[in-house]
């Protein structure tokens, strides 16, 4: 199953993209959370804010499927 990551800010780096500056497109068994996901590719969930999926808000237990954008907003900092 083909998902893709997208990041900004702060999670871009982390995220390592690789179809453009933003995106990061992982292969995954089916079946697993954005929490198993983000375990899988080593980006600690504590970098990570909200999750938007289909422009709603999801959380770490959500399942994605197949060809599906989640968007990881990292937390607000600057001062």
């Amino acid at each position: 199953m083909t998902i893709f990551l997208k990041a900004g800010g702060q999670l871009r780096a982390k995220l390592n993209p690789d179809v453009d500056y933003y995106t990061r497109k992982v292969e995954i068994d089916g079946g697993k959370t954005i929490a198993e996901i983000l375990d899988a590719i080593s980006l600690n969930p504590a970098f990570v804010a909200l999750i938007h999926v289909d422009g709603k808000l999801k959380d770490l237990s959500y399942t994605p499927s197949d060809g599906q954008t989640i968007i990881l907003q990292p937390p607000v900092s600057g001062g």
